[in-house]
């Protein structure tokens, strides 16, 4: 193998080219061009984010102090509603209820700002609510004043019905006096009416003219017209009565009378009215007794003779006992029997 000498100092020494290098100018160009169109879109993107960012948080402030707010709102007209609240029940139960409605209104402001898109609709609802607010006070006002006026009448009432308890109660003590005087007089005076009564009593029976020696007698008529006693049932025409008035010096002189009853054996009273008979009134017990017949006469005072005749064609007259019972007055003055057999 043969060998090169080396001899650095000699100018025939060989040093060979450089191999050529290829142009790398274009693609380095469109490199940075790709680079920088990519720069450029990330660019606008955080740009764009960074705008949508802004926006956002600046809407998410603005519902923050919203809510802040319309809570500040809530809590400040329940204030005021509660400042009208007294001692009248009416004025607080409307009071609870429109706390109540305002509870309602607040709820759904709440549930509209869990959303910024619906700002708009919850700053209404609070305009809403600030007029109900309003609204509401101004109705509280009024019943409030109507509560007072109210009030202030009863007090006047109640100051005039204190007035008039009181005119009552001294004309009370007054009428108490008065009644009390009037019950002494009605008293006396039914005392008086009374002994008056009684009085009456004793003269109207000391009036009543009393009689004797009643007689009952069944009579025949014979044919000459004359009349004689007897005692066949069969054979009487009527019936005589005869009695003796006694003297009286309490009753009235003047017109009198006696009232007959007779009295058949089955204890019936004999009427007839087309033949006088008629009730009287017993002065005694008040009532009412049938009568047979009557015989008036002029009572002078003095003691009398009367005779009264019981006769009515075809009357039948059955086997018994008949009773002659004498009235003057409404009083019993006498009796007599007699026994057809």
């Amino acid at each position: 193998m043969a060998t090169i000498p080396s001899n650095p100092g000699s100018s025939s020494n060989f040093t060979p080219s450089p191999a050529p290098q290829p142009n790398r100018t274009p693609l380095l160009a469109g490199a940075i061009a790709v680079l920088l169109l990519i720069l450029a879109g990330l660019g606008i993107g955080y740009a764009n984010r960074g705008a949508e960012n802004a926006e956002l948080q600046s809407d998410l402030v603005e519902m923050e102090q919203f809510k802040a707010t319309a809570e500040k709102q809530y809590y400040e007209s329940l204030a005021e509603l509660e400042e009208m609240r007294g001692s009248n029940e009416e004025l607080n139960a409307m009071i609870d209820q429109q706390k109540e409605e305002l509870r309602t209104q607040k709820d759904k402001i709440e549930s509209l700002t869990r959303d910024s898109r619906n700002l708009s609709a919850a700053r209404r609802e609070l305009a809403d609510l600030k007029s109900k607010t309003q609204g509401y006070l101004a109705q509280l006002e009024e019943l409030r004043l109507a509560n007072e006026a109210l009030t202030e009448d009863n007090g006047r009432l109640t100051s005039e019905r204190d007035l008039l308890s009181s005119d009552l109660q001294v004309s009370r003590q007054q009428n108490e006096s008065l009644n009390s005087e009037r019950a002494v007089l009605v008293s006396e005076r039914e005392q008086l009416a009374s002994t008056n009564q009684e009085l009456s009593r004793k003269v109207s029976i000391a009036s009543a003219i009393k009689t004797n020696n009643v007689t009952v007698v069944g009579q025949k008529e014979r044919g000459n017209g004359k009349w004689t006693d007897r005692n066949s049932a069969k054979n009487v025409d009527r019936l005589y009565i005869c009695f003796n008035s006694l003297d009286n010096g309490v009753a009235n002189t003047g017109d009198e009378s006696f009232q007959i009853r007779i009295i058949n054996p089955s204890g019936e009273t004999i009427q007839i009215d087309s033949e006088g008979s008629g009730i009287l009134t017993s002065s005694a017990t008040g009532d009412r007794i049938p009568y047979t017949t009557s015989i008036s006469f002029n009572f002078d005072g003095s003691a009398a003779s009367h005779c009264a005749a019981w006769a009515v064609p075809n009357q039948q007259y059955p086997e018994g006992v008949y009773t002659a019972e004498l009235y003057n007055k409404g009083f019993f003055v006498g009796s007599g029997q007699v026994e057809l057999k």
